[in-house]
């Protein structure tokens, strides 16, 4: 378990291969760059963590470890768990070793979705074994009865990005709440407009046929 206990070093010395990936894997185009976004943000009277977006781990190599709790979020090592603590496939990572604020969160007060781990202080990121790359991520970590005044959280905006190691994908930490994402177009609002469409190209047309004659 990764976590905040004296064994991290150790932890970190039996990953310590992925730390020297090959140089040949620093660079590899041709593959589109994927994102997963942590937003720390506040909802009511608690703080949440939301893990968002997707990895493309093609070419990148992995240890499998845990977080050592479900949920937890530590500014000073750049330390973030979503999810419950199941296994989690962890990639070499390269960036900043801390974010601002004082928060030191060791276990969540509910989490939903996948295990996701970020810990750039041993330079590791990861998520739960058994996830396809590519694929969608969710996963979240709410921590009751907690400020981000009071973690030390107060400038909204980018707190850090790491790049994992082997290809062009990223992991950011962003304090604010996740963009919504546009709704489709209302299923009546569309025919409306299609039948819209259709009635003004017949008065074009009519139009057209009344000049001709």
């Amino acid at each position: 378990m990764l976590g905040f206990s004296s064994g991290s070093a150790k932890r970190l010395k039996l990953l310590a291969p992925l730390l020297a990936a090959p140089a040949a894997l620093l660079l590899n185009p041709g593959r589109a760059e994927a994102i997963l976004t942590y937003n720390i943000f506040q909802s009511g009277a608690n703080v949440v963590v939301q893990a968002s977006g997707s990895l493309n781990l093609a070419g990148a190599s992995a240890g499998t470890d845990k977080c050592g709790a479900a949920g937890f979020l530590q500014s000073s090592f750049a330390s973030i768990c979503t999810g419950p603590d199941g296994d989690i496939d962890f990639y070499a990572i390269t960036g900043p070793s801390s974010f601002p604020g004082t928060a030191n969160l060791p276990s969540a007060s509910s989490v939903s979705g996948i295990s996701t781990g970020l810990f750039g202080s041993l330079g590791l990121a990861g998520v739960a074994t058994g996830y396809v790359s590519g694929n969608s991520i969710f996963s979240s970590a709410t921590f009751n009865g907690q400020t981000l005044a009071g973690l030390g959280l107060t400038t909204p905006g980018l707190l850090g990005t790491w790049s994992l190691v082997g290809g062009s994908d990223s992991i950011r930490v962003i304090l604010g709440a996740p963009a919504p994402v546009p709704g489709p177009l209302p299923l009546l609002g569309a025919a409306a407009a299609f039948g819209w469409s259709r009635r003004l190209r017949r008065r074009i047309s009519v139009s057209n046929t009344s000049t001709v004659g």
